[in-house]
């Protein structure tokens, strides 16, 4: 029977031994391969991160929609923009569904914030500008008609009591609709306690 024969034994080689090692060595882990230190990097900011400037080419309608939509881009609500040039001014109607809150603020401040943002910021190019009026969904319609009917109730229990009486904190504009809501009740007059973008409007009868 044929024996098997070691492959390098019989090419004339000896197999190399591996080297004993002392009984007193323990293997230890291997050593950490050599680092460098971090370098600490500089953040840039994302080209996404970065808003849009208007161009400066761009006719005036068109830079007021565009600057109105990057603001609310930053803002994080992406809404529907409804621009319209009025006699008065520009009005822009947003149209959201979840974002309402958000963009109105408490009594319209936010889009009080917005339309003057939006002006400002067109004024460096187009100098003549005219006001330019945000609205959240028909909020500012709905707020003159509580105005109204509010200020003609007010008004009618002023007239029974002969005593005057304070509505909330509004401003300008709103205080020219009430205003405009007392032009058809007689014995009644309007006026203001403060100065500054809220004042506080009293409704008084007429002496």
């Amino acid at each position: 029977m044929a024996q098997e024969t070691d492959p390098e034994a019989a090419a004339g080689h000896e197999p190399e031994l591996a080297p004993a090692r002392p009984e007193s060595e323990t293997p230890g882990p291997p050593p950490a391969p050599a680092t460098t230190a971090p370098q600490p990097e500089t953040a840039k900011p994302s080209p996404e991160a970065q808003p849009a400037l208007p161009d400066p080419a761009a006719d005036e309608p068109t830079m007021v929609r565009d600057v109105l939509i990057t603001l609310l881009d930053l803002m994080g609500a992406h809404t529907k923009v409804d621009l319209e040039l009025r006699p008065d001014g520009y009005y822009a109607n947003l149209k959201t569904r979840s974002s309402n809150g958000l963009l109105i603020g408490y009594r319209g401040s936010t889009m009080r914030s917005l339309q003057y943002l939006v002006r400002q910021i067109v004024r460096k190019f187009h100098p003549d500008v005219p006001v330019v009026t945000v609205d959240v969904s028909g909020y500012l319609a709905r707020r003159e008609s509580f105005l109204s009917k509010k200020a003609t109730a007010v008004a009618r229990i002023v007239l029974e009591t002969r005593r005057e009486m304070a509505l909330d904190m509004l401003t300008e504009k709103e205080m020219e609709t009430v205003e405009l809501a007392l032009e058809a009740i007689p014995g009644v007059r309007v006026y203001a306690l403060g100065t500054g973008l809220r004042r506080n409007v009293i409704i008084a009868p007429v002496s």
